[in-house]
């Protein structure tokens, strides 16, 4: 499989679909953090994994390939580039997909339990920390 063409130009991409073989959809991921930034960039961290088709003892998928994933977004400030609800203290996802736009890209994060919605972003670059997140 190969990395999606919209995605090719974001730094960082190939390097989280060789993560996994695939470019993840992040269901059941969550979202750590979401900080909003008016003058620099922005940043959103994911926790996600590879659910695999093993079941542990006590009846669990087993889930591999942990990783944090960090998107770095350099949002345009118009009127309409966020659109963003139900945040709450734990956000988890059905999906997140990135297009790309004439002016940028377009995040869309599904809903599942707490935060979700669209962010337009002029770029977008992604950094992968391997592992679980730190417990707080």
């Amino acid at each position: 499989m190969t990395l999606p063409d919209g995605l090719k130009a974001i730094a960082g991409a190939q390097e989280l679909h060789d993560w996994f073989g695939y470019w993840p959809d992040f269901h059941d991921g969550e979202i750590i953090n979401l900080h909003l930034n008016r003058t620099n960039p922005s940043i959103l961290r994911i926790h996600t994994w590879e659910m695999t088709n093993e079941v542990d003892k006590a009846g669990y998928y087993v889930l591999t390939k942990h990783v944090v994933v960090e998107f770095t977004i350099d949002i345009s400030g118009d009127d309409d580039c966020l659109e963003l609800y139900g945040f709450s203290h734990q956000n988890v996802i059905s999906e997140l997909t990135i297009s790309k736009s004439d002016s940028g890209y377009k995040l869309e994060i599904g809903q599942c339990y707490g935060l979700a919605g669209t962010i337009k972003a002029d770029d977008i670059s992604i950094r992968l920390t391997p592992g679980k997140p730190e417990s707080r």
